[in-house]
């Protein structure tokens, strides 16, 4: 991917992360020897169910765990729990350390640092739903895999991270991996861009992360905007040409706007430093992250620790182009080396890259029938 050096540069000299801004926060340790512990939010067991699936919903960059309320505003209803996960270091979880920065931003001293870095974050995931379910009695995941358990969804840049959960689940403690294992019922991977699971990013590919024209303090903001769009993509052919990779649709409004007129943007939106490692993140990582992508879906160990989990692949069609470029990548590499894998692949129709905050309905019941 060709980023922006003018933003990149910037991410460089960032020497600290600011502490989130107070807030009222419901956390879980996830790491009792370093007392790491993640946020969340949580619209509760559905109303009279005797089971239900929880569904752990997982950000991508610039919008914290708020993106999904509306998710949650309508899961008891539609029979599901969602908790919304903030990964670090959004509003409520803890700060990286100045030595996972210097990892984070210089790729450390080579692949095993980086590696050991990448499995923290899917081990404080992992231990996040493992500890969730314990604290919270949640329904366990039937013999059959029909009812109850977990649901792992990783939205956008959420994606990776989520995949990693799942990678480097063998890793955990034994207690830990136990629960988890008996209960992760699926893991839905959602619009990650190819780049964010280590996959080659085309020719094609713009967006205001990339355009060194636009001031770097500016470009996540602009980003926030463009991305909440929606595309007229042509996916008739499955060609990349045929994708709407800068211009958005006139036809709708992007989704940021009706969000802003709610008075639900500044609280969602994180634009400082809890932002700026993200990119980075993934930049650095490319190889770990291919990796743990491709040991989270294809993997035959894997598998095996989990097997009752469903994989599946997520886009809508009027999603950035980046989106649908992730789903058509994962499917042709899918394809080219592991055929005989069992993944599900659901395009949806009309939906943006904010679906979970325009269509929750859409989200919620796509999401059941997949799992």
């Amino acid at each position: 991917m060709r980023f922006s050096t003018c933003f990149f540069s910037l991410l460089l000299v960032v020497p600290s992360l600011a502490l989130p801004s107070p807030r009222a926060f419901k956390t879980i340790v996830v790491n009792s020897t370093t007392n790491v512990e993640l946020s969340y939010i949580d619209s509760g067991a559905p109303a009279g169910a005797a089971t239900y699936p929880t569904i752990f919903a997982i950000h991508g960059i610039i919008f914290s765990n708020l993106v999904f309320q509306k998710l949650m505003d309508s899961a008891s209803s539609l029979g599901v729990r969602v908790v919304g996960i903030n990964r670090r270091p959004f509003p409520g979880s803890t700060p990286f350390t100045d030595a996972e920065l210097n990892v984070i931003y210089t790729g450390g001293s080579g692949t095993a640092e980086r590696q050991a870095e990448l499995d923290a974050r899917g081990h404080e995931l992992g231990t996040f739903i493992a500890n969730f379910i314990t604290q919270f009695n949640l329904p366990r995941l039937s013999a059959d895999g029909k009812t109850g358990g977990a649901v792992l969804l990783g939205w956008s840049l959420g994606a990776p991270f989520a995949l990693a959960a799942v990678s480097a689940a063998g890793s955990l403690p034994p207690a830990t991996l136990a629960t988890l294992s008996a209960n992760l019922r699926s893991i839905i991977v959602y619009e990650p861009a190819p780049l964010a699971i280590g996959l080659p990013t085309p020719s094609q590919n713009w967006n205001p992360l990339v355009d060194s024209t636009i001031p770097a303090d500016l470009q996540l903001e602009a980003f926030g905007q463009w991305v909440t769009a929606y595309f007229d993509n042509n996916i008739a052919n499955r060609n990349l040409d045929d994708l709407a990779w800068v211009v958005t649709s006139p036809s709708h409004t992007p989704t940021l706007y009706t969000i802003a007129a709610a008075g639900k943007l500044d609280a969602m939106q994180e634009l400082g430093a809890d932002a700026q490692t993200d990119l980075p993140f993934i930049f650095n990582f490319a190889s770990e992250l291919l990796g743990s992508y491709r040991n989270a879906l294809f993997d035959a160990n894997t598998a095996a620790t989990f097997p009752k989990l469903k994989r599946s692949v997520l886009c809508g069609t009027k999603t950035a182009a980046f989106g649908v470029n992730g789903f058509w990548a994962i499917q042709d590499d899918q394809a080219a080396n592991v055929p005989q894998a069992s993944i599900a692949y659901k395009m949806m129709d009309g939906t943006n890259h904010l679906a979970i905050w325009d269509n929750p309905t859409t989200i919620i019941n796509t999401v059941k029938s997949l799992v």
